[in-house]
C-alpha cells in the first residue's frame, strides 16, 4: 500500500428508527463524529465526512456533499472516494461508536492487490466497516447510474478480499467494533440528552 490512507464517514441517511439524524448522536458525552474522528483520524492522511446538509465535520476533518444523496451507502462511499486524495479509503458509518483500532489496522492489512476488503460477521458482509480501493469508484457510479444501490452489488463488479470473524475476533475478541446504533432502544437508553456509552 503506498501512502496513508483517507478515512470516509458516512454521516447521510434519513435515521427514521433513531427519530434524529445519527450525525448529532453524543455518545460518551461527545458527539459521534468527533468521536470517530478522536479515535481513528490519527491513522489516517485525511479524514472526509460525507452527508447531506446540517452535517458537520470534526475540527481536522472535511465535509464533503454527497453527490448522490437518497441513493444509499453506495451514493456515500462513491462520492468519498470521488473526493479523496488516497487511493485506500477506509469507510465506517457514522453509527458505530466503538471501533476498535486494531481491527482498523487488520483490515488495512489486507488492502494490497484487491479492490475492496469486507468483513464477514456471523455470515454477513458488514460493507460500513470496510476497505475500499479507489478503483471502486467508476462501477460504484456504474451501478447507480443504473439504479442499483446495494453496497453488495459492487461486490459483485470487484475483486474483493473477505475477512472472517474468526479472524477479526483476534483482534476485538467480542466484534464490538460492528456495534451501529439503529434506534434508542439499542443504547439501552433513551437516545436525549444523555450519554449512550460510559466510555469516552
Amino acid at each position: 500500500m503506498t501512502g496513508r490512507p483517507a478515512l470516509i464517514v458516512l454521516a447521510g441517511g434519513r435515521s427514521a428508527r433513531m427519530g434524529r439524524p445519527k450525525h448529532t448522536l453524543r455518545v460518551g458525552g461527545a458527539r459521534i463524529l468527533d468521536r470517530i474522528h478522536r479515535r481513528l483520524g490519527a491513522r489516517f492522511a485525511e479524514t472526509l465526512v460525507v452527508g447531506g446538509d446540517g452535517v458537520t465535520a470534526p475540527t481536522g476533518a472535511r465535509y464533503v456533499p454527497d453527490r448522490w444523496l437518497d441513493h444509499g451507502p453506495l451514493g456515500g462511499i462513491a462520492t468519498g472516494l470521488s473526493a479523496m486524495r488516497a487511493e485506500l479509503a477506509l469507510v465506517v458509518a457514522c453509527d458505530m461508536p466503538d471501533i476498535r483500532p486494531g481491527l482498523v489496522d487488520l483490515l488495512l492489512s489486507y488492502g494490497d492487490g484487491v479492490d475492496a476488503v469486507v468483513p464477514v460477521v456471523r455470515g454477513y458482509d458488514e460493507p460500513l466497516l470496510a476497505v475500499y480501493h479507489r478503483r471502486c469508484l467508476e462501477p460504484a457510479a456504474r451501478l447507480l447510474g443504473a439504479g442499483i444501490r446495494p453496497v453488495r452489488a459492487l461486490y459483485d463488479t470487484v475483486a474483493v478480499h473477505r475477512v472472517p470473524d474468526r479472524d477479526l475476533r483476534r483482534v476485538d475478541p467480542d466484534l464490538r467494533s460492528f456495534t451501529n446504533l439503529n434506534c434508542p432502544a439499542d443504547a439501552g437508553v433513551a437516545v436525549a440528552p444523555g450519554r449512550l456509552h460510559a466510555d469516552p
